[in-house]
């Protein structure tokens, strides 16, 4: 599965097949803005919060506007 094709939505968006692929992947989301009520797009995917951030870098964003979670599985 293509973990591109998450890029750009939230996690509670992503289909089930999706969302279990990247279950224990690490993916970087704008820290929550009260004024930013839409729900906060995945930016980046990676095996560890390193990598999730060096992506976030390559792309020339604010580090410091960004959280790294592990996505866990649907419940």
């Amino acid at each position: 599965m293509n973990f591109n094709e998450a890029i750009g939505h939230a996690p509670e968006e992503l289909s089930l097949p999706l969302r279990e692929s990247l279950t224990g992947h690490w993916i970087a989301l704008e820290l929550y803005n009260p004024i930013k009520l839409p729900l906060r797009k995945i930016i980046a995917i990676a095996d560890s919060p390193a990598q999730c951030f060096a992506n976030l870098r390559v792309k020339g964003l604010d580090l410091t506007q960004y959280e790294v979670v592990r996505l866990n599985a649907a419940h």
